[in-house]
């Protein structure tokens, strides 16, 4: 299966690569009329499913997703909660209207996690939880993988387009660490790194 529904820092597996889900609508205005009472249920919607996770319970995850995104997901043998390491935890904070109709919720949450050596990690993800006729329920997440790149937007209810996506993610990386990797052997005496002279 792809465990490909989980942040990085939640999941190392081999050849997969850290990746970002997010429905179309993302930039959408906030509907103002809308109050939070509106929110809090999907704010629920996010935390059940986020623990589901962390059990490793792919089926309760899984329940959390709309109908659209269960059925491409388990039709592509995408896994919703792959094994997680033990001392990852999330936090879930605040949780933003982002349609006219008050039926799509971005919820932003940060997942941390300690490694065997002892340092952490911690990533900020955003949930997108979509009111369908079953009720609240996850269709997406947006997460920033570079720094100097826009967030990777996927959608849960798109396995083709996520999954093609994290390959491109993948190739990034790979190049991103053949350029670093090549750097040391191009610095001599007579071509000093561009900071100036001296450790960098």
């Amino acid at each position: 299966m792809h465990p490909a529904c989980v942040p990085p820092r939640f999941r190392q597996f081999p050849g997969v690569v850290p990746l970002a889900l997010l429905v179309g609508g993302l930039a959408a205005v906030s509907a103002p009329s809308v109050g939070a009472d509106v929110a809090a249920p999907a704010k629920q919607t996010v935390v059940a499913f986020l623990d589901a996770i962390k059990r490793g319970d792919d089926a309760s995850a899984r329940a959390m997703l709309t109908a659209t995104a269960r059925a491409k997901t388990q039709e592509m043998g995408i896994s919703v909660a792959p094994p997680v390491n033990e001392t990852a935890s999330y936090s879930v904070q605040a949780a933003e209207v982002v349609s006219e109709a008050g039926d799509l919720v971005h919820v932003a949450t940060t997942w941390s996690d300690t490694d065997s050596d002892g340092f952490q990690t911690s990533d900020n993800v955003i949930w997108v939880v979509r009111l369908d006729p079953e009720g609240w329920r996850v269709v997406g997440m947006a997460m920033r993988i570079f720094d100097d790149l826009p967030p990777l937007l996927l959608d849960f209810e798109d396995p083709e387009d996520m999954l093609a996506k994290q390959a491109m993610v993948a190739e990034e990386l790979t190049r991103r660490a053949t350029a670093d990797d090549q750097q040391p052997s191009e610095r001599t005496a007579g071509n000093p790194p561009a900071g100036g002279p001296g450790p960098q």
